[in-house]
């Protein structure tokens, strides 16, 4: 964490009473991220603009996010304007009706909310909810996108979960709408991401971060040099510390003692196996050492970037992580040489860009997809079901895979890698999938384990089921591995080899 600056005052008690208003008392590393956050200059003036704090999950962010926004709501002079940004716009106007607004409401500070016409506290106009504070102060949520912040002039901004952003074209929307306030903040506050390339923003806010941290501390006179204006805080275990001690838990888990307790972490690491790493100790999927199943030469011989589609017949996939956070469609088809294409069309966060896309986000969606290059569609009811009716309104049939097709679908594109029948373009989005896939048994075959692997692999999972969907469409050009495994047994028991 970037150190205090001693010759420095702070106003973070001013903070931290309007966090014991909202029924809180902070914990220490609360605190002492805001005793740093909220250092002035000799003119009264905040001295930092830029404040990146990374943290396991259930740390207490809304209990530090929330009186942050209300101290920068009531006690600036003149009115202020507070953006609030998470995933996903649907995300972010959860945050503010189950927490931002219910914990105000439900505070001293209920009286300085300015009601609308209708009594509500709340506004929940469609495109500009937000909440209004009887000085003239606007809270106000939007989406991650490239337009957000624009048309008005932002004292804090506050971006949430931000590994779902893919590039800084966030940032770049937001910093012009801060020039005109001399002491604006943006806060990034967010869990790791479930690997680097998918979450490049993070990753190189935490590479800079770092690398200030460790300047300041080898050079503490850097403090005062005026273009340290960023605040770097992590919450991470060393990546060679044992998972199951602990002592590794004590030394990255701030709210530990707190808020959660040994009893609750230990279970947490039972049930979740190797899903525990990222949310809790802050472990970046890349820096985890696993063996892949389909073996990781074969899948790079596959490699073709010239690979593409020449017959008619077409299956897509859509998938949905469990926890809904992250969505996938893949495509499977037949290549001029009577092999198989497999690809990822789109990938991202959420799960509101399926069906119509989001161009904000460069997302394709299943309407736009099936006019261009129809095709049949698949998924699967335990995890996607939810889908259907939107699917169904949209017009758009799709068909549920069976537990027999999953069973096959994983072994089906083992083997076809193998045995150089697929090809693919060396999408990022497959590789990182197939680097932190884990797999369980299923009968005779195996599948994709969604939740103990280390990241969402609802890439990996749209294609394997793509390539067996179409495979069995086909049959002329596919085959049901698991039954040759069968076979070959067979024939080894009657020779006795």
């Amino acid at each position: 964490m970037t150190p205090r600056n001693p010759a420095r005052s702070t106003i973070a008690s001013e903070v931290i009473g309007c966090m014991r208003l909202l029924g809180w008392e902070p914990m220490p590393w609360q605190r002492e991220v805001l005793e740093v956050a909220f250092e002035v200059d000799s003119f009264g003036q905040l001295w930092y603009s830029e404040i990146v704090i990374i943290v396991p999950r259930q740390s207490g962010k809304s209990s530090l996010v929330i009186p942050w926004g209300v101290h920068r709501m009531m006690m600036w002079p003149e009115r202020q304007y507070l953006l609030y940004i998470a995933q996903t716009r649907d995300k972010a106007l959860e945050k503010l009706e189950e927490e931002h607004h219910y914990r105000i409401s439900n505070s001293p500070f209920a009286s300085q909310l300015r009601p609308n016409r209708r009594g509500n506290t709340v506004h929940l106009s469609n495109g500009s909810e937000h909440m209004k504070f009887r000085n003239g102060s606007k809270w106000a949520i939007d989406a991650p996108t490239e337009d957000a912040g624009h048309g008005g002039t932002l004292g804090l901004t506050i971006g949430d979960e931000i590994f779902a952003q893919k590039d800084d074209r966030l940032e770049a929307a937001l910093m012009p709408a801060t020039t005109a306030v001399d002491d604006a903040q943006s806060l990034w506050i967010s869990t790791v991401g479930h690997s680097k390339t998918k979450s490049p923003f993070l990753w190189k806010k935490a590479e800079a971060g770092r690398a200030s941290v460790e300047l300041l501390r080898a050079d503490p006179a850097q403090l005062n040099v005026d273009r340290n204006r960023t605040l770097y805080v992590e919450f991470s275990a060393p990546a060679d510390a044992d998972p199951d001690d602990p002592m590794t838990w004590w030394a990255c888990m701030p709210a530990l003692g707190f808020t959660t307790t040994l009893k609750k972490i230990s279970a947490f690491r039972t049930s979740m196996k190797d899903g525990f790493f990222r949310p809790f100790l802050n472990w970046w999927g890349d820096d985890l050492a696993k063996d892949w199943k389909i073996p990781k030469e074969r899948w790079t011989h596959q490699h073709d970037p010239d690979s593409g589609i020449a017959r008619s017949e077409l299956v897509y996939v859509v998938d949905i992580s469990p926890d809904r956070d992250w969505a996938s469609i893949g495509v499977a088809g037949v290549r001029p040489d009577g092999r198989f294409h497999i690809e990822i069309i789109d990938d991202g966060p959420g799960t509101d860009w399926l069906i119509d896309g989001d161009p904000t986000r460069e997302l394709v969606g299943l309407r736009d997809l099936l006019t261009a290059d129809p095709g049949e569609v698949y998924f699967e009811f335990k995890t996607t079901g939810t889908l259907e009716p939107d699917l169904i309104e949209a017009g758009i049939e799709a068909t549920p895979i069976s537990a027999q097709d999953i069973a096959i679908a994983g072994p089906t594109l083992h083997e076809f890698v193998l045995n150089e029948r697929v090809f693919h373009l060396g999408q990022s989005e497959l590789t990182d999938a197939l680097a932190a896939a884990s797999t369980q048994s299923l009968g005779d075959g195996w599948k994709w384990a969604r939740g103990k692997s280390l990241r969402p692999i609802t890439s990996l999972i749209t294609v394997s089921y793509a390539l067996r969907m179409l495979a069995k469409r086909l049959p002329d050009l596919g085959y049901d591995p698991v039954e040759a495994f069968r076979h070959a047994n067979r024939l080894d028991e009657r020779t006795g080899e």
